[in-house]
C-alpha cells in the first residue's frame, strides 16, 4: 500500500489553510459540478429546464468546504435558494420596467425573510439576482428547475461525501486533518 502523505518539504511550503482543506471535499465539489451540467443537459433537453445556475457552484464550494459554517446548512442552502429565488421572481414580474428597483428590493427583502427564516445563504442572493437580470428566467418553472431540485441534488450529494469521511476516516479525509490540527 502506498503512502498518499506529501512529503514534509512540500507541506511546509504550502499555506496552513490549505491544508484544512480535504482533497476529498475538493474532487467532491468538482464532481458535484460535473454531475450538475451533465444532469443540466439532460433535463434541458427533457423538459427544457436546467438544473444549474453559476450560484449553486458557490453553494457547492460552501457545502463542501466549510460544512460547520451556519450558511452551509442543509436547510440554509435549500430554503435560502428557495426563498431568495421566489423573492427574485415577483420583483421580476412586478417591476419588470425597472431593474435596479427590483434588484434593490429583491436584496433588501430576501436578505430580511433568509434572516427571519434562519436559512441564511449568501449564494441564493445571486440566484435572485439572476431572475432579476434574466428575463427569461421570471417563470415558476425556474423555481423548481434549476433553484430547488440543483440545490437538493448539492445537499444529498454533499451528506453522501461527509458521512463517507466519518464513516471511512483516511489521510485525505476531514476527520484525520481535524486531528493533526488539534495536535493528535
Amino acid at each position: 500500500m502506498t503512502d498518499l502523505t506529501p512529503p514534509r518539504r512540500l507541506l511546509g511550503l504550502l499555506p496552513s489553510r490549505v491544508l484544512q482543506i480535504s482533497p476529498i471535499e475538493i474532487l467532491a465539489a468538482a464532481l458535484t459540478i460535473g454531475l450538475l451540467l451533465a444532469a443540466s443537459g439532460l433535463t434541458t433537453d427533457l423538459i427544457n429546464a436546467p438544473l444549474f445556475v453559476p450560484s449553486l457552484a458557490a453553494s457547492t464550494v460552501i457545502i463542501f468546504v466549510e460544512p460547520g459554517m451556519t450558511g452551509s446548512r442543509s436547510w440554509n442552502v435549500i430554503a435560502g435558494q428557495f426563498v431568495s429565488a421566489s423573492v427574485g421572481m415577483a420583483f421580476a414580474l412586478t417591476l419588470a420596467g425597472s431593474t435596479e428597483v427590483a434588484a434593490a428590493l429583491t436584496m433588501a427583502v430576501a436578505l430580511i425573510l433568509m434572516r427571519v427564516l434562519r436559512c441564511q445563504h449568501p449564494p441564493a442572493l445571486a440566484t435572485a439576482l439572476i431572475i432579476i437580470v434574466s428575463p427569461g428566467s421570471a417563470h415558476a418553472q425556474f423555481l423548481l428547475f434549476p433553484v430547488l431540485a440543483g440545490s437538493v441534488m448539492i445537499v444529498l450529494l454533499a451528506w453522501l461525501v461527509h458521512l463517507f469521511e466519518q464513516r471511512y476516516p483516511s489521510r485525505l479525509g476531514r476527520s484525520q486533518t481535524a486531528v493533526r490540527r488539534a495536535g493528535g
